[in-house]
C-alpha cells in the first residue's frame, strides 16, 4: 500500500505528539546480522516507533540486514541511505536527503 509509512507517522503524531525512531548501521566490520536483529528487537520493545536503516557503507549485507529486521519486527523499517550500497527493496520506507549547499538564505 503506497503512503502506509507516511500515514502511520502522521497519525502517531497527531495521537502522541511524536515520534521516536531508532537508527541501526549494520555495518559488517563492526557487528553481525544477528546482532543488528537484536537491537531492533529491544528497541521495540523499548517503545520506539521505527527502524531506520543505514550509516556506513554497507555494501553486501543491505538486503540480508533489512530482511532479518522486517522480519523481527512489527513496527516499519525506513532506509537511511548514505549511497546507492544502502537501498534496498525490502524496506517499508526511504528517507531520501538533499544537500542544498547555497549562500541564498532561501535555500
Amino acid at each position: 500500500m503506497s503512503g502506509k509509512v507516511w500515514k502511520y507517522i502522521t497519525e502517531k503524531i497527531e495521537s502522541e505528539g511524536a515520534c521516536h525512531f531508532t537508527l541501526l548501521d549494520p555495518d559488517p566490520l563492526q557487528l553481525t546480522i544477528e546482532s543488528v536483529v537484536d537491537m531492533a528487537r529491544l528497541s521495540e520493545k523499548a517503545g520506539t516507533d521505527a527502524i531506520m536503516i543505514g550509516g556506513s557503507t554497507i555494501f553486501g549485507v543491505i538486503d540480508d540486514s533489512v530482511k532479518a529486521i522486517a522480519d523481527a519486527v512489527e513496527i516499519p523499517t525506513i532506509l537511511f541511505p548514505g549511497n546507492i550500497t544502502g537501498v534496498s527493496e525490502h524496506a517499508d520506507a526511504m528517507f531520501f536527503m538533499s544537500l542544498l549547499n547555497s549562500t541564498n538564505p532561501y535555500w
